[in-house]
């Protein structure tokens, strides 16, 4: 597979899993919300916060196994800030991917571990999802500031002929 065809099915993968942890994450976390959308507890949106989770780690390693990893972390051929912001945020991704799964894993099968690992597992999982929603919004906003940027620099051109 090309890395002109896995980027795009990466960041396809991961956003769909994303999302659909998000909210059911959020459908979880927040009583209130759960009750206003499903009438209370639903061991439905427990399962699919759960094997939602799995995806997130296995449909971006198996894009990966299928075009190889070097090709995705191909460095760009000139420095830039975007550059370096695409970098960072994707170093944080992967960063709270990996304690993501893992926080997961140890709530998912709290009895396998310690009950203050699990609460430590709880409270960061649970802070995370916190920081999560605001680097999703601040890559929401870099998406459409780059978008606008692109489509004033042809308008600047002709408007400086």
């Amino acid at each position: 597979m090309s890395p002109a065809l896995a980027r795009p099915l990466l960041h396809s993968a991961h956003l769909i899993t994303f999302a659909v942890l998000l909210v059911s994450g959020l459908l979880l976390l927040l009583p209130g919300l759960r009750v206003a959308v499903t009438g209370g507890h639903s061991q439905l949106i427990r399962d699919v916060h759960r094997w939602g989770g799995v995806a997130f780690v296995a449909l971006p390693l198996l894009v990966i196994a299928a075009c190889g990893g070097r090709s995705l972390a191909t460095a760009p051929a000139a420095l830039s800030v975007r550059g370096l912001w695409q970098g960072g945020h994707m170093a944080a991704t992967i960063l709270m991917g990996i304690v993501f799964t893992l926080t997961g894993a140890a709530l998912w099968a709290p009895r396998l571990v310690p009950e203050v690992f699990a609460e430590l597992c709880r409270s960061t999982h649970e802070w995370l999802t916190y920081v999560a929603g605001v680097l999703l919004a601040a890559h929401l906003i870099e998406v459409g500031a780059a978008g606008v940027a692109a489509r004033l620099r042809p308008a600047a051109a002709d408007a400086s002929v």
